[in-house]
C-alpha cells in the first residue's frame, strides 16, 4: 500500500500544481483532482487482478439499510448541529427559503448529480485503500492512515485555492480543513464498516458536499449559504466543523472500539 499512497498523492499534487498555473481555471475546475484516486485505483486494481487472477469487487458488495441511513442522516444532522451552534454563538443572518419544497427538490437533485464525483474519491479511499490497509494493519491503524492520506490529498488544493480567493489565511484555513477531514474520516470509515460497501459512503460524501455548502456556505468560493456570516468560522469544514467533528469522532471511535474495561464490565 505504500506504493499506492505515494503514487496517488504524487499524481494529485502534480495535477494540482498544473491546474494552478492558471488560477482562475483552477478555481472553476479544481474538482478535476477528484479523478486521480479513481484512475490510480483502476490501474492498481487491474495490476492486482492480473497478479492474483481474481476479480476485485469494490462496488459489488451488498449494503444494509443501517449503513445507508447513516450515510444520509449523519451529514445532515452534523450540518444542522453546526447551524444551530452557529446561530447561538455567532448570530448569523439567515436567508429564508421562499419555496422550501423547491429547495428540497433542488438539494436532492444536487446530491444525485454529486454522486459521480463522490464515487471518484470513495472508489480510492474507502473502496480500495481502507480495506487493503485493514488486511495488513487492522481497523484502528487503517482508519488513521486513511485519514492522513485523505488529508494530504486535499491540503495543496485547499492552500492554493485560499491563496487565490483570499478568503482567509491560507495556512490557517488549510490546517483547520485538514483537521476536519481527519475527524470526518472516522465517520466515513464507520459508515463503510457497517456494510463493507462504498455505496452508502458515496451518498454520505455527496450529501455532505451539498448540504454543507447550501446551509453554511462555500469555504473556497466565498459563496454564502442559508446561514450568512464568516464562513471560515461557521462552516462544516471550518472552525465549527472541526470543533463538532472532534467530539462526534470521539464517540464514533468509542462505539467502534469500546474500552477494554467497559467491555469486561458489560
Amino acid at each position: 500500500m505504500k506504493k499506492y499512497i505515494i503514487i496517488v498523492l504524487g499524481v494529485t499534487w502534480i495535477v494540482t500544481a498544473l491546474l494552478f498555473t492558471n488560477p482562475q481555471f483552477a478555481v472553476d475546475y479544481v474538482a478535476i483532482i477528484m479523478l486521480v484516486p479513481f484512475v490510480v485505483t483502476l490501474f492498481f486494481q487491474k495490476m492486482e487482478e492480473k497478479k492474483t487472477r481474481k476479480k476485485l469487487t469494490i462496488l459489488n458488495h451488498d449494503y444494509n439499510m443501517k449503513a445507508f441511513l447513516f450515510g444520509i442522516l449523519y451529514p445532515i444532522g452534523f450540518i444542522l448541529l453546526c447551524a444551530l451552534v452557529d446561530f447561538l454563538v455567532w448570530h448569523p443572518a439567515i436567508k429564508i427559503v421562499k419555496k422550501p419544497v423547491v429547495w428540497i427538490l433542488m438539494e436532492m437533485i444536487t446530491v444525485l448529480l454529486g454522486l459521480l464525483s463522490s464515487l471518484f474519491e470513495e472508489y480510492g479511499w474507502r473502496g480500495y485503500l481502507l480495506p487493503h490497509l485493514c488486511r495488513q494493519y487492522g481497523r484502528k491503524k487503517s482508519i488513521l492512515i486513511t485519514g492522513v492520506v485523505w488529508m494530504l490529498f486535499h491540503m495543496p488544493a485547499v492552500f492554493l485555492l485560499t491563496t487565490v480567493t483570499r478568503l482567509g489565511e491560507p495556512f490557517e484555513v488549510c490546517l483547520v480543513q485538514a483537521g476536519v477531514i481527519f475527524t470526518l474520516n472516522i465517520a466515513f470509515c464507520y459508515c463503510y464498516f457497517l456494510s463493507d460497501n462504498i455505496i452508502p459512503v458515496i451518498f454520505f460524501h455527496s450529501v455532505w458536499n451539498t448540504f454543507n455548502t447550501s446551509m453554511l456556505g462555500d469555504l473556497y468560493s466565498g459563496k454564502q449559504g442559508m446561514f450568512q456570516g464568516k464562513i471560515f468560522l461557521m462552516n462544516g469544514e471550518g472552525v465549527m466543523g472541526l470543533t463538532i467533528g472532534a467530539v462526534t469522532a470521539y464517540f464514533i471511535w468509542m462505539k467502534m472500539f469500546p474500552s477494554r474495561h467497559k467491555t469486561q464490565k458489560g
